[in-house]
């Protein structure tokens, strides 16, 4: 028989965590509205921008920007890994540090030299652990990334990749469908994929949309090179930007379903105890009354 004290401990001790739980589930509930606010907000900007800049790409001479230019030799990779300054958001780390590590592994197969830069705590110490050199950290942004911290970390890709220290600048960051469902993806920062917004605009509006039609009747001031080159930057700043909003959303998504399942799993654990508590104090009265009983004949 299970001592019923202990049983009682147990009960209290996970009703406790229970309720901690749920006002962690209620915290990530009221966030998640205004991250995915954001969210909403920020992609149509970023689209909008991809397809001026797939359509400006038409005029000639935009290849010698050195923002879009290959290096003559593909050597070394820049990566740039987001994930979250703390934990308790089910597999939200686990699934972005996998594609981490997938990429790494298939960019070293290929002979190429790969640095990595983190944004949060969690990858920070997971990559320390498995004993990788990180080329930047960058924490705390994981609850509120605001544009300036975007811009901060872009201005550190472009002066990686214009100096030479890297060939390449990749972000891996995870998109938010819903709060249930978020997706791990990798998506290449620089050089730019001029060919890449340019079928994304294709696949967007289709044969028969303005993605068919030719802006050259526009007259730009001061010229189309020299606007394209200045929406270039901006537009690096809105992808980090962007990465960082989808980020914060999935990791409190994650988080909301984590904590709802916790809790869930806290009431049934509370419910079985309970069960059994009530049993073994019926077996401990059963046992006390027929102590008493057999006292009482044993009188007689």
């Amino acid at each position: 028989m299970q001592d019923t004290k202990e049983l009682r401990n147990r009960i209290k001790s996970v009703s406790g965590m229970g309720k901690i739980i749920k006002a962690m589930e209620m915290v990530a509930s009221s966030k998640i509205r205004k991250a995915r606010n954001r969210i909403f907000e920020a992609r149509p900007f970023l689209e909008k921008l991809e397809d001026f800049i797939a359509e400006l790409s038409n005029f000639p001479d935009i290849q010698e920007n050195s923002l879009i230019k290959e290096h003559d030799r593909f050597e070394s990779v820049l990566i740039l890994g987001v994930t979250a300054d703390r934990g308790l958001c089910g597999g939200y780390n686990t699934s972005i540090m996998k594609l981490i590590n997938l990429k790494i592994r298939e960019y070293e197969l290929a002979g190429k030299k790969v640095k990595l830069s983190l944004i949060g705590t969690k990858g920070k110490n997971h990559f320390k652990y498995k004993g990788r050199q990180l080329n930047k950290v960058y924490e705390n942004l994981s609850d509120y990334p605001g544009f300036l911290d975007g811009r901060e970390i872009a201005e550190d890709l472009i002066s990686q990749y214009l100096s030479a220290g890297a060939d390449r600048v990749e972000i891996c960051y995870t998109r938010f469908k819903n709060t249930a469902e978020q997706q791990p993806l990798l998506k290449q920062v620089l050089p730019i994929p001029l060919a890449m917004l340019r079928k994304k605009l294709y696949l967007r509006y289709g044969d028969d949309s303005k993605a068919g039609e030719s802006i050259a009747d526009f007259i730009f001031e001061p010229s189309a090179q020299e606007v394209l080159f200045s929406l270039i930057p901006e537009y690096i700043y809105t992808i980090i930007y962007n990465a960082l909003l989808e980020s914060t959303a999935s990791e409190t998504g994650a988080r909301m379903t984590a904590m709802r399942s916790a809790s869930d799993s806290s009431d049934e654990m509370v419910k079985d105890l309970t069960r059994r508590y009530h049993r073994a104090r019926q077996q401990q009265i059963t046992i006390e009354i027929a102590e008493v009983a057999s006292g009482a004949e044993a009188l007689k």
